[in-house]
């Protein structure tokens, strides 16, 4: 969808940002509808958000009714209420149902084809209210309008959404009537954790790369001395050639560090023994700013 369109979906719908900005949300919702109607209806669907606004309970009662709806109880169902199908639906859904083909089912009742959609409605509360609301409990919860969440009166308030789903040369919709006090509370919810995970995440990484710049390896050298020569001179270089260490001193030595800008030298100690080997002694402490260099790392 543009978003130009989903803005003029958005405007004066009386929803909260907290709840819009539950993207990941509403996109899996209509991921479900959609893999959901693959199987009700016997064939994948182009499906687009047509609607998304607050409406009282008599006006989510009254679309529900228009069409082949269902409620769900309160108690087993707090984030979705209700949902409904449109007829195109409700006769292709039975086409499915009874394996026969669409136009031998066009006739049947009203009556009739809502009871051969009570599975494909308790199919689809079960993809959303129990897996991505996680709020279903059991078996499908069927209920008048006065046993689900608000029961539908003129006080209470639900979001209720379309989706417009392309069914080859046909155009079929179904809505959502969601509970919207469960739903601020599930998006207060989701963005306090998304904001945990986030931080979490952030934490993580920092001391995944602190841990891996620790475990490097590095090359220390310990400088007796260093001869400034020009490029003329180190071209004259040869096996024999003899270079004074006039500054040379075994109680001063320079320890050095290969870093990503070049040498630098970080202590300074005296030569001697340990063990039998030749060591360095240091003298000095390591320089603060070269440590405080890895720590920051």
């Amino acid at each position: 969808m543009s978003a130009v369109l989903r803005k003029k979906i958005d405007s004066g719908a009386g929803i909260p940002p907290s709840i819009l900005q539950l993207q990941q949300f509403w996109l899996q919702l209509q991921a479900c509808t959609r893999d959901w109607a693959a199987g009700a209806y016997g064939m994948v669907p182009t499906i687009t958000l047509t609607g998304r606004r607050t409406v009282n309970g008599s006006e989510a009662q009254q679309k529900l009714e228009e069409e082949t709806g269902f409620y769900f109880s309160a108690e087993a169902s707090p984030g979705l209420a209700g949902l409904a199908i449109d007829s195109i639906g409700a006769v292709r859904n039975a086409a499915v149902r009874m394996g026969q083909d669409v136009e031998s089912v066009t006739d049947a009742s009203a009556l009739f084809l809502k009871l051969l959609a009570e599975q494909a409605g308790a199919d689809l509360w079960k993809r959303v209210a129990g897996n991505l609301l996680k709020s279903g409990k059991g078996g499908a919860p069927l209920s008048d309008a006065g046993g689900a969440a608000g029961r539908f009166d003129a006080a209470g308030r639900y979001i209720l959404v379309e989706y417009q789903l392309q069914l080859g040369e046909e155009m079929s919709c179904v809505w959502f009537a969601l509970s919207f006090e469960y739903m601020q509370q599930f998006a207060r919810t989701s963005l306090r954790a998304a904001a945990d995970q986030k931080a979490q995440a952030r934490h993580h990484s920092q001391k995944t790369l602190s841990d891996s710049v620790m475990a490097s390896t590095m090359t220390l050298d310990a400088v007796l001395d260093r001869l400034p020569l020009t490029i003329g001179d180190c071209a004259k270089l040869e096996v024999g050639t003899i270079l004074p260490l006039s500054g040379a001193d075994a109680r001063k030595l320079s320890l050095s560090a290969d870093t990503m800008n070049g040498s630098v030298d970080i202590g300074s100690g005296e030569l001697g023994v340990w063990k039998r080997q030749r060591a360095l002694r240091l003298m000095t402490p390591v320089s603060e700013s070269f440590v405080q260099e890895i720590v920051e790392s």
